[in-house]
């Protein structure tokens, strides 16, 4: 007890200690988990903060470089050192875990062990656990996943995500109506497992495929009302069907399979362009913009923003409908423009109209739509280019010949833009056809940039 006394009148000046929890929480989430594992010797203030952080991220992979002639003990002593710390950590804070390892390294049924800790006893609500290639063992296989059944199942878990593993039973999954968010990467398993898996998970809001069927070929299929962004990668499948009825975002990176082996019912995803008429060349990402309440944004479009990265890529297209009289609606398609990556191949705009009055109303955010266009210029401040645009559904309305005006003189668009009319404007061809005509006249960006009515 004297000692402890003392620690303390050694620190009585510690500004840094007097902080509020909170605040030492995101000092400790700079740090990596073996150094905010050592400030617990710092003072007693510090003993237990580290087991209150609401992320824990270990990554066994950093350890490889300090492997030596007895590897083993460097893995076995990182192994068991995790375990302790996922153990040791009190489970009502903790909010998401990710584990990054190589396979060599757990043994023992060491993840099943984890993952019964971080669910089950410390009640986690995101877990991410990635299985990487080992750069100095290329051959070694997919770690096999073997689970007892209900692994994931537990009503505080609500989003997983699962790299390369072997999946050959989908026990491990039943009664997943908890999850929210699925994500399943580089994953090898059966199309009648993973059929099984994604029925076990009817609350699905996200969901990333990335799969090798297993064992031959097989048919896919994925039905969910509450399905909001789905992505697709599939190789060694014989077909996909999908029924989301309620999906606002679908990318597709790359599907081994015939056209006519894929079915997808989405009604809110109505285009003239996909990943068909691309050349399944580049990945294609159709976007139906919604925002039924003008304060909240989807709950699929903060996840593609939020891992734009890996979605908004260089060289793959877009479909995106969007009614431009929504200042919310525009604003989100700001944001998806403004963080694409590169060049994009080509990319759809269809025009949605809205029903309501066309009368200069207050939106909820407090400015008109006059205002928004004329005096905010949507899209001045993004910079990125295109090679094709489709204008698809054109009216010739202000917004419209707005928006393709800041394209053709803004030099986001490299070598073609093709406007078509839509068909239920069929009364005002000479209008649009005259908007069209002035478009053609403006100062191009890029010079040779052919503007056609298709």
């Amino acid at each position: 007890m004297k000692r402890q006394s003392s620690v303390d009148a050694i620190n009585a000046n510690d500004q840094i200690s007097r902080l509020p929890d909170e605040v030492l929480h995101k000092i400790l989430s700079k740090l990596s988990i073996q150094e905010a594992v050592r400030t617990s010797v710092l003072s007693c203030r510090w003993v237990d903060l580290w087991k209150e952080m609401p992320h824990l991220f270990l990554d066994l992979r950093k350890l490889a470089k300090f492997r030596t002639l007895l590897p083993h003990v460097i893995d076995n002593d990182a192994v068991r050192s995790m375990t302790k710390v996922i153990n040791d950590h009190r489970g009502g804070h903790l909010e998401r875990c990710t584990i990054y390892y190589y396979s060599y390294q757990c043994k023992n049924r060491m993840v099943e062990a984890w993952i019964r800790s971080l669910i089950h006893v410390k009640h986690i609500k995101h877990l991410t656990l990635i299985n990487y290639l080992c750069p100095f063992r290329p051959n070694t296989k997919p770690v096999t996943l073997d689970l007892p059944p209900n692994s994931f199942s537990h009503p505080y878990l609500k989003s997983l995500h699962l790299g390369r593993y072997h999946i050959k039973t989908p026990l491990s999954f039943n009664n997943c109506g908890n999850l929210m968010n699925l994500e399943l990467t580089g994953i090898l398993a059966e199309a009648g497992v993973l059929n099984a898996v994604l029925m076990s998970c009817p609350s699905l809001e996200v969901l990333v495929v990335v799969i090798n069927c297993d064992k031959g070929r097989g048919l896919l299929k994925i039905e969910n009302r509450n399905l909001k962004f789905l992505y697709l990668s599939c190789y060694k499948i014989d077909g996909i069907e999908v029924s989301t009825p309620n999906l606002d975002i679908l990318s597709i990176g790359s599907l081994w399979c015939e056209r006519e082996n894929v079915v997808f019912e989405n009604p809110r995803l109505q285009f003239h362009r996909n990943y068909w008429t691309t050349g399944k060349i580049y990945a294609h990402t159709s976007y139906s913009i919604s925002c039924p309440d003008q304060e909240k944004k989807s709950i699929g479009h903060e996840f593609m923003m939020s891992r734009s990265q890996e979605f908004l890529s260089e060289f793959s297209s877009m479909s995106v409908s969007v009614d431009l009289a929504n200042t919310k609606q525009v604003e989100m398609l700001h944001e998806v423009l403004a963080a694409w990556r590169g060049e994009m191949e080509e990319l759809e705009v269809l025009f949605k109209k809205c029903n309501a009055p066309s009368a200069e109303v207050e939106t909820s955010i407090g400015r008109t739509k006059k205002q928004f266009w004329e005096v905010k210029k949507p899209f001045s401040d993004v910079n990125f280019t295109a090679y094709t645009v489709w204008l698809s559904d054109f009216s010739g309305s202000k917004q419209e010949i707005a928006f393709a005006s800041w394209l053709i003189t803004q030099g986001m668009v490299i070598k073609t833009m093709l406007i078509k009319p839509s068909s239920s404007f069929s009364s005002k061809k000479l209008e649009i056809e005259g908007a069209v005509a002035n478009l053609k006249e403006l100062p191009k960006g890029y010079s040779e940039l052919d503007i056609i009515m298709a």
